[in-house]
């Protein structure tokens, strides 16, 4: 009888150990897609709007940041960046501008997939810029939705 019990503890034990391992539920990407749309077409209306994007954000090995990049005719003035995430988990948010040719990053962040925007902290205007890329990834989800909105004026 003691060995049955014993048997019985190993499949248990394992089911356990690999439910532990299972890695996170995919989100309702309809369903993120549309609150990320939301979030853009509210952003859009602004009359200081310099354009918005989305992209799907994946814990992917092979692209570990996805995004968008905006490009500008005349040189523009960034007064400030509005992000929010989709889908639940957490992300990182990052970005980058183009000023003549020259790139240059904006310090990334981590932000909580709550459907909450948040103001990317920026030191200064950004001056000059002709592009920017908006980018980021999913830390601890199978995924989720980055809506970013750029915010400024253009000369």
């Amino acid at each position: 009888m003691h060995r049955r019990r014993s048997l019985l503890v190993i499949p248990a034990t394992l089911s356990i150990g690999l439910a532990s391992c299972a890695s996170p539920a995919e989100p309702d990407w309809d369903t993120a897609q549309a609150q990320a749309d939301a979030f853009i077409e509210t952003a859009a209306t602004s009359q200081s709007s310099l354009g918005a994007g989305t992209w799907r954000a994946t814990q992917s090995e092979e692209v570990p940041f996805d995004g968008v990049t905006l490009s500008y005719p005349a040189e523009a003035r960034i007064e400030g960046i509005s992000v929010a995430c989709f889908g639940g988990g957490e992300a990182s948010f990052g970005a980058m501008v183009r000023a003549e040719s020259s790139w240059s990053g904006i310090d990334p962040f981590t932000l909580t997939c709550d459907n909450q925007p948040r103001t990317v902290p920026l030191a200064a205007p950004l001056e000059q810029i002709n592009a920017i890329r908006l980018n980021g990834g999913v830390e601890d989800s199978a995924g989720a939705v980055i809506a970013a909105a750029v915010t400024g004026a253009t000369e």
